[in-house]
């Protein structure tokens, strides 16, 4: 039994694709119907779908940050909300989904980049 299960562990896992935007949305979607703040916490139902958004966009937002904090442009060419949350970015990308069909056919991250830029410009100086 252990000989099988090292085996399923080595095999060949097929081409890696990126999830498009519609499956995006609708994990994102799935977890705003359950979530609750508490205090400066989420709290929402951990399965398959809500995991997929919340990590997916967690992963946005750190590298939304990483040149804010380095005092240089934004890197995704949005500004997003110094006192703002995760839980606004994920609402930002299931409305411009909602806004915008045409964008669910792109992957995830092109229809998160659209998502925040369009609720989060930057100002001009």
């Amino acid at each position: 039994m252990a000989i099988l299960a090292a085996g399923a562990l080595l095999a060949p896992l097929g081409p890696v694709r990126a999830a498009e935007g519609s499956v995006l949305v609708a994990q994102c979607k799935s977890l705003l119907r359950g979530a609750k703040m508490r205090g400066n916490d989420v709290e929402f139902r951990q399965d398959p779908e809500t995991v997929g958004c919340w990590a997916f966009m967690g992963a946005v937002q750190d590298l939304a940050g990483v040149a804010d904090s380095a005092n240089q442009p934004p890197l995704l060419g949005a500004c997003l909300p110094p006192d703002g949350n995760r839980l606004q970015l994920v609402r930002a990308v299931v409305a411009y989904g909602g806004a915008h069909p045409p964008a669910l056919r792109e992957k995830a991250g092109v229809l998160a980049l659209l998502a925040l830029r369009d609720a989060f410009p930057c100002r001009k100086e």
